[in-house]
């Protein structure tokens, strides 16, 4: 029964050199094919035997160029005091680019016995430069028997036009040798080309600690009776207007983990009447709501400052342009001019008859009349125990910082970790770079780029906004904006940036491979 021997390939590493280099292999499966009849076939002239090449792979798979073919033998294929050598060889037409593969030895019984006394007398000088066969085949021992050669090395650029053959030197036994070249394959057979798929990463920046200075703010339309400037609860619209102020106040003022630094109150006036009374009303009305805000709370007077705006001339420019009055451009002319106040208001009555400036008495001045008041606090800092409770109650409470180790406790791939960084942060802080940078990576691994690219461009100057802008402009296709900004986020220190700009780099490679290979 015929035995089918085969050869595992192995790493060429450890192989002495011998003028072609050190060679470099990779695992490889094996073929045993049998096509039939042999369609290369090495005949020597001055013996008698054969050796027979059948079956073959010349193929491109991934990054590696597979070889395999198989070689069989008859007890006379080399002479007895010979041997024959088969050097695989990838070359291309036209003195291009060649490699020459790890070769075949076949020898006949007397040489083999030659070389075996040979090896045992050597030097290790010697040996340290010899190359070895890749394997060795005794013409006479290994009668009609099937070998299989199989390799893979790393597949380049120009391995596209090559062809594969095999070279036949045969020995004989007074050193004398014929060279033989047969063709096995005239061109490698390419795999299909899949577009490299870049793998950017994002990149996120924990957040700085914050002293946590918080305001709240509203505006009040108290009534006052006429000439007076004492706020009564009672009268008119003030119980709603009270009642908003103290459910405003009493949020802050009954929280254990806030304390209030401050309390500004500005009072305003419409330009109706001079100005100088209105300057004074103004401020009494303000003075009016401090001095209640302090009985009630028994807050310290040094908590509050009280300021006046006379005649709110910039509120009643922006009434006049949200409404319908006629002539607009004429009484926006007026309003915006640097005449005195009290000017200003006759003129007004005089436009259109007094007609615009009857309505606007009527529909726009009880809205200018007011008094705004901002209230400022601190809040104290918060353990993680305590922030994940207080995010669910009053995020508004904790910082960026805050919000962020929550996130991160309940772990990058939860919903609540989506959350909190693509809505809950930059909700509460909607102009800061890293808020805006951290929600468009979240966007970017969702592949939403136009929405992350938009939260990008209000990161300003931040290099992780760089990077995350260069992995938007390469996922769109959009290398040289990518480059640029891959470059700059690398500079200034974001790792990320160094492993997108590497693959940045496989894609423009494999891009131009794949536009080299749609030309031919």
């Amino acid at each position: 029964m015929k035995t089918i021997y085969t050869f595992i390939s192995q790493s060429f590493s450890h192989l002495p050199l011998l003028g072609r280099g050190l060679w470099r292999g990779c695992l490889f499966f094996l073929f045993s094919l049998s096509l039939g009849e042999g369609w290369g076939e090495a005949v020597a002239q001055n013996y008698k035997g054969l050796a027979f090449v059948e079956g073959r792979e010349f193929r491109e798979v991934g990054d590696s160029l597979y070889i395999s073919f198989d070689i069989r033998v008859d007890s006379k294929a080399s002479p007895n005091c010979g041997s024959v050598i088969f050097e695989p060889q990838i070359s291309v037409d036209g003195g291009g680019p060649q490699l020459s593969l790890p070769y075949i030895q076949l020898t006949g019984r007397a040489r083999a016995n030659l070389n075996h006394r040979w090896f045992t007398i050597t030097s290790d000088e010697w040996l340290s430069h010899y190359e070895a066969p890749r394997f060795q085949i005794n013409a006479d021992k290994y009668t009609n028997e099937m070998f299989t050669y199989s390799i893979c090395v790393p597949y380049e650029e120009w391995m596209d036009n090559s062809r594969f053959s095999l070279k036949q030197e045969i020995i004989g036994c007074r050193g004398e040798s014929r060279l033989y070249v047969y063709s096995l394959a005239n061109r490698v057979e390419l795999s299909p080309r899949i577009p490299y798929e870049v793998n950017p990463l994002v990149s996120m920046v924990e957040p700085e600690g914050e002293v946590k200075t918080r305001n709240r703010q509203g505006s009040a339309f108290l009534d006052f009776q006429v000439g007076r400037s004492v706020i009564l609860p009672e009268f008119r619209r003030n119980p709603v207007e009270l009642t908003k102020i103290n459910d405003a106040i009493s949020g802050i003022a009954d929280d254990p983990d806030i304390q209030i630094t401050g309390m500004t109150i500005e009072g305003f006036a419409s330009p109706e009447g001079s100005y100088k009374s209105n300057d004074k009303l103004s401020y009494n009305r303000a003075l009016a709501l401090k001095e209640y805000i302090r009985d009630r709370y028994a807050f310290p007077d040094a908590l509050f400052t009280v300021k006046n705006t006379a005649e709110d001339w910039n509120g009643l420019k922006t009434l006049v342009e949200e409404s319908n009055l006629e002539p607009k451009a004429d009484l926006l002319a007026i309003i915006t001019n640097d005449e005195a106040p009290d000017a200003r208001e006759l003129r007004l009555k005089r436009v259109n008859k007094g007609i615009p400036y009857k309505k606007m008495l009527l529909e726009l001045y009880p809205d200018l009349r007011r008094v705004e008041y901002r209230v400022d606090y601190s809040v104290r800092n918060y353990t993680l125990t305590e922030a994940k409770e207080v995010i669910k109650r009053s995020p508004e409470h904790l910082s960026q910082l805050e919000m962020y180790k929550v996130a991160e406790d309940y772990g990058k791939e939860s919903k609540e970790y989506r959350d909190i960084i693509m809505e809950l942060i930059p909700r509460y802080y909607p102009n800061d770079p890293i808020a805006n940078s951290n929600a468009a990576a979240l966007l970017i691994r969702n592949k939403e780029y136009q929405s992350a690219r938009r939260l990008l461009e209000r990161a300003g100057n931040l290099p992780s906004a760089w990077n995350n802008l260069g992995v938007v402009n390469l996922a769109l296709e959009e290398y040289e904006q990518a480059e640029a900004y891959l470059k700059q986020a690398s500079s200034a220190g974001v790792q990320e940036a160094t492993h997108n700009q590497e693959e940045l780099n496989k894609k423009l490679e494999d891009t131009e491979k794949q536009a080299k290979r749609n030309r031919q």
